[in-house]
């Protein structure tokens, strides 16, 4: 519920023995470290039927507050004996946050067991009768990449680290697929050597907002025109790849600088339009010729790179070699025009040695300016840092 009164539902057909005024004097009482206050009061159940109940009343902070109901007894059938209403082994959810769609679970840590709402179940595709009430099911439709971090956030929570839990993972839907979630949750019970004794909170279906956050990454590091991995995303991937390759010298990586040859000039005599169908092909090209594991890029431009890990100087040059032929025998057609595109290619190790990644650009770069220096259209591969100056600083 929030903290506007008046965006909170309306209770009236529901509470009977509380005026509306009343309640908001008592959830504004509530303290607001999590800690429920308990009220009785007398209610109806979904049936219309009157009963009494334990009204839990906790501030969440951020100006929501969370109310659960603990049926006591029906009130038509007095000659039950009424149970406590703190050994109660199963307790139910009446009201999540309003408007929120939220799930709500309820937590007894000493029997494993967790009652779900209506909605906890349904974010999954299940119906409550469905779901096993056991933590350990819990745990199971986790996504196994994020069931360490789920736990240990929510175990920190549990020892008294943080004051709350919330975290972010994946659960496997009763279709086969997986659901981004957030669960929230705080320990309103301990006993008095602070270990959690009840623990509640909500599961918020968090799908719609990992989409959008997906399609805002690969926006930034996408680049528009030709759908390839932009510059950012290229630098981002090769600081990663050498710090793989300094760890483990012996499994090698490398790195293809290339510039498409003459490219200014289909620019001047077919337009900028036909210029950026060349440049869509080539990429095309390109990045179909790589290995699933390679990293195709467009830097900038008509310049372009490659970053091939786990690949050794000379097997890199083999594949720029093979690459090189392969956009020669492809032209680009567009509009009916047929336009030969050749490409010139530097080759450059990542080594042990490089100070950092931009020490690696800078040999490609310089082996991409030989190739086009001498003739266009070929492959030059630098030497390895510690052996320029020997002689020619290219093999």
């Amino acid at each position: 519920m929030e903290d506007d009164p008046g965006q909170w539902p309306d209770l009236s057909h529901f509470l009977l023995s509380l005026e509306p005024g009343e309640l908001q004097t008592r959830l504004r009482q509530c303290p607001h470290n999590g800690e429920a206050v308990e009220h009785r009061v007398r209610c109806r159940n979904a049936q219309g039927q009157p009963c009494e109940a334990i009204l839990h009343m906790a501030g969440l902070g951020n100006g929501l507050y969370l109310c659960t109901f603990t049926r006591l007894h029906w009130m038509w059938d007095s000659h039950k004996e009424q149970p406590d209403a703190r050994g109660l082994e199963a307790q139910r959810w009446r009201f999540a946050v309003h408007g929120a769609g939220d799930g709500v679970w309820d937590w007894d840590v000493a029997t494993n067991e967790v009652a779900f709402c209506h909605r906890f179940a349904g974010i999954l595709g299940y119906t409550d009768r469905e779901l096993d009430h056991s933590f350990d099911q819990w745990l199971k439709l986790v996504h196994p990449d994020d069931l360490r971090r789920f736990s240990a956030e929510l175990q920190a929570h549990l020892q008294g680290d943080h004051d709350h839990h919330a975290a972010e993972y994946r659960m496997r839907h009763r279709e086969g697929h997986w659901v981004w979630v957030m669960s929230r949750g705080r320990a309103i019970s301990r006993d008095a050597r602070n270990h959690p004794r009840r623990v509640v909170g909500t599961l918020s279906d968090i799908a719609d907002r990992k989409q959008i956050e997906e399609e805002l990454r690969r926006m930034a590091t996408t680049d528009f025109l030709t759908g390839l991995p932009n510059r950012r995303h290229f630098l981002s991937r090769i600081e990663d790849e050498l710090a793989r390759v300094k760890r483990k010298p012996e499994q090698g990586g490398a790195v293809l600088m290339l510039d498409l040859d003459h490219f200014k000039g289909i620019n001047d005599v077919y337009g900028h339009s036909t210029g950026d169908a060349v440049l869509r092909h080539f990429a095309s090209v390109f990045s179909s010729a790589l290995r699933q594991m390679d990293l195709a890029a467009r830097m900038g431009g008509e310049e372009f790179a490659a970053l091939l890990p786990g690949t050794h100087l000379q097997d890199a040059r083999v594949l720029a070699e093979r690459l090189r032929r392969r956009i020669k025998s492809t032209p680009a057609v567009h509009q009916g025009a047929i336009m030969a595109v050749t490409v010139s290619i530097g080759v450059a190790e990542l080594h042990p040695e490089d100070g950092s990644s931009d020490d690696t650009l800078h040999r490609a770069d310089a082996a991409l300016y030989r190739a086009k220096g001498d003739g266009r259209n070929r492959v030059e591969v630098a030497r390895p840092p510690g052996e320029e100056g020997h002689g020619e600083d290219f093999l």
